[in-house]
């Protein structure tokens, strides 16, 4: 077998390998976000002091799915509440999924904290919350909404309703929604209640639906305000408290997850007693829970990473130093955790003994937050350094013999094309490399399963367009396909390793940048198409692209050169007859 030989078969080879691993290391990464184990929760911490109650109820109205610009728009009485209490926008965490979203605001714990990071998720949530926290306290808590909610926090809620009607299509979730408000009101009348939950699921249902800038989705915002006026109708704000916010917004085309503005900058609107009016801020969504347990009095959740909102809070002098000394100790007391968990020492933080000493502590706080997850992943990336050069190495080594002549312009036109078709596709559609691209969950498969058949329509054209090129002579066209191959292969694998070193490939104490991350899983689904699976055949069978492709596209090359040749003798034959 001659060197020429030798060579594409070991190239076809080590491209079959890339294809084969790289949709398996596509599952691991995946898996090791949606199983994701937080593991700062071992250790219990410190219960922090209740506190002087500034109300005596609070009623949390979570509306699913809503945009703060049609918010503004189309919500009347939402915008009234604000003009008479505290608006704030908060920043949602990633994912900016409902599940995750939902955990952190009754919890006040991020993702990768709470390790709640998709809609899968299991069981009640593993951190304390404000729920927890006020049936603790022997305070009763009740709510209505949907199944999700029972799920997460069922075990703490005194009497959870959950609607029986279906959901078949978005239009019937104003009956749900309905039934909703009507179970709310009914749990309004109950004078032992001193923490309501009402949630509304009808924008986010409209958003996925018909898109979160249709006249549809406006439409059922408008709906949901007037649902939320009859909400504060039945409640008296001056001995109670009204709270209404939501998990994350929607792109124009519906969908969320991901990290867009419209998506992670979400309204809170707080109104009633306790609450200063013509207060407006910017806070984040883990702060509501730190907000409602001052509030009502009770301790905040011990793995609450935010803070009260106290430039809000309205009541006496000495409640507010409790909350601001009840806040700097439960935070504390988590940060070290943190810091413990991720191997640095303990931060020493300011004392805080009134309310005007909390600003500086929460300075401090993020200060030592970032640096204790700052330092741990500069140490990871250092520990990953020797095996990223060693691949940075090896695709030197790989691009040097790739790119030699007479192939050298086909292996760049190649990766040129391949890289014009695939990524021409992808944000031709609209697409973007985030999460949010999934207008629902039943879209998953059907997405990655396009993106590997993207790559492969990007391969077969390479294949097409070399082989035409160098379609002379069969060997030289395959050989110069082959080498395209490979520089594309290198090319995406250059991008993996720059991932890798990043953020490594599984996580085991805080998630990545799930922008750069969904970029990372795409561009392991691109090298799978050298060795896709297909339906119906074993889990390592599939096809070597890197034999197909070359070889189809060299024959018709060549038949594309030899065809046209023919019929030419063909023709002269018969003028000399």
């Amino acid at each position: 077998m001659g060197r020429r030989a030798l060579g594409g078969l070991s190239l076809i080879l080590i491209l079959s390998l890339m294809g084969w691993g790289s949709v398996r290391l596509a599952l691991f990464s995946w898996n090791s976000v949606v199983a994701y184990r937080s593991p700062y929760l071992a250790a219990d911490l410190p219960a922090p002091p209740s506190t002087p109650p500034l109300t005596d109820r609070v009623v949390l109205v979570v509306i699913d799915g809503l945009r703060r610009d049609t918010a503004a728009a189309a919500m009347p009485t939402l915008n009234r509440l604000a003009a008479q209490g505290a608006r704030y926008i908060v920043r949602v965490g990633e994912p900016s999924l409902s599940y995750p979203g939902w955990t952190v605001i009754g919890s006040g714990a991020w993702q990768g904290l709470s390790g709640v990071t998709t809609n899968w998720f299991q069981g009640p949530v593993p951190v304390d919350s404000i729920f927890r926290e006020a049936r603790g306290a022997g305070l009763r808590v009740v709510g209505t909404g949907t199944g999700g909610w029972k799920e997460l926090f069922g075990p703490w809620f005194d009497r959870p309703e959950v609607p029986d009607v279906p959901l078949d299509r978005p239009e019937e979730v104003d009956r749900l929604d309905e039934a909703i408000l009507a179970r709310g009101l009914d749990l309004l009348k109950d004078p032992q209640a001193r923490l309501v939950l009402i949630y509304f699921a009808g924008p986010d249902e409209y958003g996925h639906a018909f898109g979160g800038a249709s006249p549809a989705y406006r439409e059922i915002v408008r709906r949901t305000d007037a649902r939320l006026a009859r909400v504060a109708t039945a409640m008296d704000l001056s001995r109670e408290t009204l709270i209404v916010t939501t998990d994350h917004g929607h792109i124009d085309p519906g969908g969320h997850g991901g990290w867009e503005p419209i998506v992670k900058e979400v309204p809170l609107v707080m109104v009633g007693k306790g609450i200063r009016a013509g207060v407006e801020g910017q806070g984040a969504q883990a702060d509501i829970a730190p907000t409602v347990a001052a509030l009502l009095g009770v301790p905040i959740p011990t793995h609450a990473m935010g803070r009260p909102l106290l430039e809000a809070l309205e009541g006496p002098s000495e409640a507010l130093d409790a909350i601001a000394r009840a806040s700097a100790g439960q935070r504390a007391a988590l940060i070290h955790r943190v810091e413990a968990v991720l191997g640095r020492p303990p931060t020493s933080f300011p004392e805080v003994v009134t309310a005007a000493d909390l600003s500086a502590f929460n300075e401090a706080a993020a200060r030592a937050l970032d640096r204790a997850y700052g330092e741990r992943l500069v140490r990871d990336r250092l520990r990953r350094t020797p095996v990223a050069l060693l691949g940075l190495a090896l695709i030197a080594i790989g691009a040097a013999l790739l790119f030699r002549p007479p192939h050298r312009a086909g292996v760049l036109a190649g990766a040129l094309l391949f890289l014009g078709i695939v990524w021409g596709l992808y944000f031709g559609r609209g697409y973007r490399w985030s999460l949010s691209v999934f207008n629902t969950e039943a879209q998953i498969e059907a997405f990655f399963m396009a993106r590997v058949l993207d790559a492969l329509l990007g391969l077969m054209a390479v294949a097409l367009l070399l082989g035409i090129w160098k379609g002379r002579r069969w060997g030289e066209a395959l050989e110069g396909i082959l080498r395209a191959y490979g520089g594309i292969a290198l090319l995406f694998a250059f991008q993996v390793l720059l991932f890798y070193w990043a953020y490594g490939v599984s996580f085991p104490w805080g998630l990545p940048d799930l922008g750069w991350g969904f970029k990372y899983y795409l561009d392991l689904l691109t090298l799978s198409a050298f060795y896709p699976s297909l339906p119906g055949l074993p889990d390592p069978a599939g096809v070597p692209m890197a034999l197909v492709g070359p070889a189809l596209g060299a024959s018709i090359g060549r038949a594309g050169r030899w065809i046209p040749q023919a019929l030419t003798r063909r023709g002269s034959r018969g003028a000399d007859r």
